[in-house]
């Protein structure tokens, strides 16, 4: 039964991952119609920051399950919430880096897509 609810668990993180992604989408497009190309790649960076950090964090944290795991599960976890914001500095210096970068949409699309995990009870059951 744990292992059940541990697949099940980990499939929810996978599909808020993608949510996120889908939602990254949706605010580039809304960038795009309603500014410019410029804004819209941003904010779709932003998004996939927010997309990319999460998805190592759903790996490193559901790698492993059961009670006799506690220890290795703890570990996990905090490796990868470490990996996480490790990563997330990195991507945005990266995206920061680029001449084209607009900082508003990139911003925008960051936070609003790192914001959908807060609706992730609404929308998956674990």
């Amino acid at each position: 039964m744990a292992e059940l609810n541990s697949g099940q668990t980990r499939k929810s993180a996978y599909l808020l991952v993608l949510f996120q992604a889908l939602v990254a989408l949706t605010i580039a497009l809304i960038f795009w119609a309603t500014l410019d190309v410029a804004a819209a790649k941003s904010a779709f960076k932003g998004g996939l920051v927010a997309v990319v950090a999460n998805f190592v964090f759903a790996f490193f944290a559901f790698r492993h399950s059961g009670a006799e795991k506690a220890e290795l599960i703890a570990a996990s976890m905090l490796r990868g919430q470490s990996f996480k914001v490790l990563l997330t500095v990195i991507l945005c210096a990266a995206v920061f880096q680029q001449e084209q970068t607009v900082a508003g949409p990139f911003l925008t699309g960051f936070l609003l897509t790192l914001l959908t995990q807060w609706t992730a009870p609404f929308f998956f059951k674990h």
